[in-house]
C-alpha cells in the first residue's frame, strides 16, 4: 500500500480526524504544524517510503467506499508521454457548507520526487507542483471546514483569493478567465451560501478572498500569503474584531 499522511495545522479537530484515518488505515502518518503548506507537503515527502504517496487533510472526513487502494501504474500514460505516475491526482470532495463537489478538499496523491526537488510552487500548490494533474471522477470525502470560525474563514478565503486571481485549476482543466462561467459560478455559491455552524464566516471568508484576489492579479508576492496560515489568522482576527465591535 501506499503511504498516507494527514496534513494538519493546529486544527482543533486535527486530533480526533488523524484518530478516525489510523482505526481504518493503521499505516497513516501525522505530519503537523508545519508553516507553510509547501513546507507541509515537502516533509510528507521527505517521510514518504514510497514513490507516491497520499495526503488527506485534517479537514477532510473520508467516504466508507474509499479506501486509498489507487495505485498508478508506471507502465501506463494517461496522456501522450504523460506517465500516470509523474501526475498527481485529486479526487472530488463534498463541501457541505455550500453544496459544491469537485476538487477542493480532496484527496490527493503525489509523485514523491518532485515534490522532494521542488524549490518553487505556484499560488494553488496541487495543480502546480509537478506540472501534471489528473483530476479523479470519485468522491473521496465531505470537508469539515466549518469546525471552527477561523477555519470556515480561511477556506473561504484561501479557495475564492485563488479563484479570482485566475490561478486555479477547476477539475475537469485551467479556467480560461475570471469571466469562465464556472469560475463565476463556484464564486458566487461560495460568496452567498454558508449553511451549518460557522458557515456565515465560510462566506466573510469567501468574500474578503474574492477581493483580495482581484485586487492581487498577477502580485505573486501578495498571492503568496494565502498560503500562510498566521496571516490568514491576523486577518481573521481583524473581522472577528470588527464584528465584536458592533454587537
Amino acid at each position: 500500500m501506499l503511504d498516507i499522511f494527514h496534513l494538519s495545522y493546529y486544527e482543533p479537530f486535527a486530533d480526533e480526524t488523524f484518530k478516525k484515518l489510523q482505526d481504518r488505515f493503521p499505516w497513516a502518518k501525522r505530519v503537523q504544524n508545519i508553516k507553510g503548506i509547501f513546507n507541509g507537503h515537502k516533509e510528507c515527502a521527505r517521510q514518504a517510503l514510497t514513490t507516491m504517496f497520499y495526503v488527506i487533510d485534517a479537514d477532510a472526513i473520508l467516504k466508507e467506499t474509499f479506501d486509498f487502494s489507487y495505485r498508478p501504474s508506471p507502465k501506463l500514460e494517461y496522456w501522450d508521454g504523460v506517465k500516470q505516475t509523474e501526475c498527481v491526482h485529486v479526487w472530488r470532495c463534498e463541501n457541505p457548507v455550500n453544496g459544491l463537489v469537485y476538487g477542493y478538499g480532496g484527496v490527493k496523491l503525489f509523485p514523491r520526487e518532485p515534490l522532494r526537488t521542488a524549490t518553487d510552487w505556484h499560488i494553488d500548490f496541487t495543480t502546480s507542483v509537478s506540472g501534471k494533474f489528473k483530476a479523479m471522477p470519485k468522491t473521496s470525502n465531505s470537508t469539515y471546514i466549518n469546525g471552527d470560525a477561523f477555519t470556515a474563514y480561511k477556506s473561504g478565503f484561501r479557495e475564492c483569493a485563488k479563484l479570482a486571481s485566475k490561478t486555479i485549476k477547476d477539475p475537469e482543466g485551467y479556467y480560461d478567465s475570471a469571466n469562465d462561467p464556472k469560475v463565476l459560478e463556484h464564486l458566487e455559491i461560495w460568496c452567498t451560501k454558508g449553511n451549518g455552524p460557522w458557515g456565515a464566516w465560510a462566506v466573510i471568508g469567501a468574500k474578503d478572498g474574492r477581493k483580495y484576489g482581484e485586487e492581487s492579479q498577477g502580485d505573486t508576492e501578495a498571492l503568496d500569503k494565502i498560503n500562510d496560515f498566521k496571516w490568514l489568522k491576523e486577518k481573521f482576527n481583524m473581522r472577528n474584531d470588527e464584528a465584536n465591535a458592533y454587537t
